[in-house]
């Protein structure tokens, strides 16, 4: 019998050592196997049990693991009740893996007088990480239950536990549960050790944020208030991928494409397939025009992670790009139904209706983000855009006074605002947006915000400020010097400036207007107001005649026939004004899809409509 317990122990040893041999090696097969006999020889010990079902979870045999860890019941302890709610989660039997966590499938009710900290801790068993992943777990689950409210009261507390406990932080930025200003709180409130004030630095680049104050965002030779070992941890991890990420993020949100692109690329190639910068990567793509590209990364992606929502993301962006707008909607809405919480997707669904003007089913898209993502502000501004195309001005405000409250930093959002108010007459207030998306747009103004500067422009015009408006229209024919429609704006501004009577800016105007017809011939606007200019001209610089003998004579036969002067087309002299909006999408990054767009440079309204009243 001696012999006998003797070669049956050393059969187990040696089962064990073979089983995490292989389990370390990545042949999951062969340790599933030997993890199976390990359990029969050690007569269903609970830590060979625990071993096994964890290899049948990484192996995608759930439902056989759970069977493994029922075996052991409660002799496994808190790691055996996270392994049963993790198999159960992935069979997305939420609500019983939300039960299993906090302990209500064997009556763990909390105690009275103890706090919900203090429950999880005992489930457990005392176990700080562990306490974390529970916690973290819990809160996808309650996600996935589009519960949000108690999805980010779980990922607060596993953060508490641990705020290394990174899946939960991932969970909170993802699902952009937080604004801007609250985030920035929440991570200074983040309590660990003193060596490990680093991550809390990370957290703060990888926010949502758009103004990031932090060690790893600073230049080289800037001073900064770190100590020695901090300082020398984040200079390491400036060139860390996740970090990397994030400045380039910025650079988009900035409008830096190719410089994001390029940052991205280089990214992408010490790390190929970096499946968090692939959302930003194709929507830099998509701005800057990258087709074929797109095409080929989305084909690879098809062949390497078939079930990954980010691989239809990417054909949903290919078709954006190409303007197959029916074919993008498919794709985004596979996305989203693969992985509900993908906020690009559902942004790029809606973007994709609002460019076939489908503002009902745009709206729809955006509010279902909305109500999942309540600290972005895009979609919340993208039904803003989509009611002040329909002319419901009144919604429109609400909308964007809502989006100010989330994101304050936002030039596009600036700039729609602007664009409602000068439809509504408040020139003043229209004048003070535009100037405020000024600033915060990148500098040097770019080609994508040359709309932003037009509208400046017009409504210093309307204010009567015409000098100022001619400053800020050339401004923009300098970012964009064959812009038919800005010349037509220019040349009225001059027309109006000179009054009919002064001949320097009649003759500016009518320079302007011949800019305009050679860049787009079919231009009426500056056609008939061309014609008003040049007779205006002629009143003032043609020599006045002799006076004529009322007797005189004419021939007989030549008499003079009086023509009527015509009416304008317009009804008026000048017709009225309209600023052009960012009528496409916002940016995707958190956009920005964004917003917005998918196509979120300015869809550039070439027509130019002025004013009859000025």
């Amino acid at each position: 019998r001696d012999m006998s317990a003797a070669l049956g122990e050393n059969a187990l040893r040696r089962a064990r050592d073979a089983r995490d041999a292989y389990a370390a090696n990545g042949s999951i097969a062969t340790a599933v196997f030997l993890a199976d006999k390990a359990l029969s020889l050690s007569g269903d010990d609970a830590k060979d049990a625990l071993a096994l079902a964890e290899l049948l979870r990484v192996d995608g045999q759930h439902r056989r693991a759970l069977g493994v860890l029922r075996r052991v019941g409660e002799c496994g302890g808190g790691r055996a009740r996270l392994l049963q709610a993790r198999c159960l989660f992935a069979l997305k039997a939420y609500e019983e893996c939300v039960m299993t966590l906090e302990g209500e499938d064997e009556g763990g009710a909390a105690a009275p007088g103890e706090t919900e900290k203090r429950r999880c801790e005992r489930l457990a068993d005392g176990n700080a990480r562990d306490a974390a992943a529970m916690c973290a777990l819990r809160g996808r689950a309650y996600e996935a239950l589009e519960n949000t409210v108690k999805a980010f009261e779980a990922h607060s507390l596993a953060l508490s536990f641990d705020p290394m406990c990174y899946e939960a932080y991932e969970a909170v930025l993802a699902t952009h549960m937080l604004s801007e200003e609250e985030e920035r709180v929440f991570v200074a409130s983040l309590d660990g050790h003193e060596d490990d004030v680093w991550i809390r630095d990370v957290y703060v680049v990888m926010g949502n944020s758009r103004e990031v104050d932090s060690e790893l965002a600073r230049g080289a030779g800037e001073e900064t208030n770190a100590t020695a070992s901090t300082s020398a941890a984040l200079e390491l991890l400036k060139h860390n991928g996740d970090v990397r990420i994030a400045c380039a993020r910025r650079m988009y949100q900035r409008g830096e494409f190719a410089a994001c692109c390029a940052e991205l690329q280089r990214q992408f190639a010490l790390e190929p397939s970096r499946l968090n910068g692939l959302p930003l990567y194709f929507a830099t793509l998509v701005e800057l025009g990258k087709k074929n590209d797109l095409y080929l990364l989305a084909h690879s992606l098809v062949d390497e992670y078939p079930k990954k929502a980010v691989t239809w993301f990417a054909i949903g962006c290919y078709y954006m790009a190409t303007r197959q707008y029916d074919a993008a909607r498919k794709y985004f809405s596979k996305a989203t139904s693969i992985d509900a919480s993908f906020v690009q997707a559902w942004i790029g669904y809606g973007h994709a209706f609002a460019a076939q003007d489908e503002s009902d089913q745009a709206m729809a898209a955006y509010r279902t983000a909305t109500r999942l993502f309540a600290g972005t502000h895009i979609p919340v501004m993208s039904i803003g855009m989509e009611y002040q195309r329909t002319n419901n001005l009144s919604l429109a405000s609400q909308f964007f006074r809502k989006s100010f409250e989330i994101c304050s930093t936002d030039p596009l959002l600036f700039n729609e605002y602007g664009v409602l108010l000068y439809r509504q007459g408040e020139y003043v207030s229209a004048v003070e947006n535009f100037e405020r998306a000024l600033d915060l747009a990148p500098k040097p103004v770019t080609h994508r915000w040359e709309s932003l500067v037009v509208n400046l422009a017009q409504a210093l015009r309307k204010m009567g400020r015409h000098d100022e408006a001619i400053e800020q229209f050339e401004y923009a024919l300098s970012v964009a010097p064959r812009n038919a429609s800005t010349h037509a704006a220019l040349a009225f501004t001059y027309q109006v400036k000179s009054r009919c009577t002064e001949p320097v800016s009649l003759g500016l105007a009518i320079e302007h207007y011949h800019k305009a017809l050679s860049l787009r011939s079919d231009d009426a606007f500056s056609q008939h107001h061309l014609e008003l200019a040049l007779i205006d001209q002629s009143a003032i610089t043609v020599p006045k005649h002799e006076k004529v003998d009322f007797e005189t004579a004419f021939p007989i036969g030549d008499p003079i026939a009086a023509t009527p002067e015509a009416p304008s087309p317009q009804g008026g002299l000048f017709p009225p004004p309209s600023p052009r909006s960012f009528r496409s999408t916002p940016t995707f990054g958190q956009t920005p899809f964004a917003s917005a767009a998918v196509d979120e440079s300015v869809d550039m309204d070439q027509s130019v409509d002025m004013d009859e009243g000025e």
